[in-house]
């Protein structure tokens, strides 16, 4: 387990919550991790949470164990439709995208959490913060993250 204070180090987080799309959380956060980067895996709770198909996980703390003066350079946010709505559905959530947005942090949307995002009004429109997967492998997409000045 990371400790809260490791998180004022790190630039990049992923978030989950239950039902979390286990393959873009899994590659996503290995490919960061074994270039050398630090990134914090941050969900709902910091007890187990479980993927969409079964997979338990542990956070490296929860979004409530954030100092209020940490913001990150780059929040992820996976799929699937059910993580997305677990997420949206925490203060929490809301507070660490505004203050990352207000340090001028970047939100990158994996393509599974789109359509949630977009039924729900958030990062509708086109801005300079906000890095969409899209239709690019997650492979590229991970690439892009990591060349990105986010997290360098």
């Amino acid at each position: 387990m990371i400790s809260t204070t490791h998180a004022t180090h790190n630039n990049a987080a992923l978030l989950i919550a239950p039902g979390f799309s286990e393959s873009e959380v899994v590659f996503c956060l290995s490919k960061i991790r074994s270039a050398g980067f630090p990134i914090s895996l941050i969900g709902l709770s910091n007890n187990l949470i479980h993927s969409q198909h079964g997979l338990a996980v542990r956070p490296d703390f929860s979004l409530n164990q954030i100092p209020h003066n940490v913001s990150f350079r780059l929040l992820i946010i996976p799929g699937s439709y059910e993580c997305v709505t677990n997420l949206l559905t925490s203060p929490d959530f809301h507070q660490q995208i505004k203050k990352s947005i207000e340090q001028q942090g970047d939100i990158a949307i994996l393509n599974e959490a789109a359509t949630a995002l977009q039924q729900a009004k958030l990062f509708t429109e086109q801005s300079e913060y906000i890095l969409r997967q899209d239709d690019q492998p997650l492979e590229s997409f991970c690439q892009q993250l990591l060349q990105s000045k986010a997290i360098t």
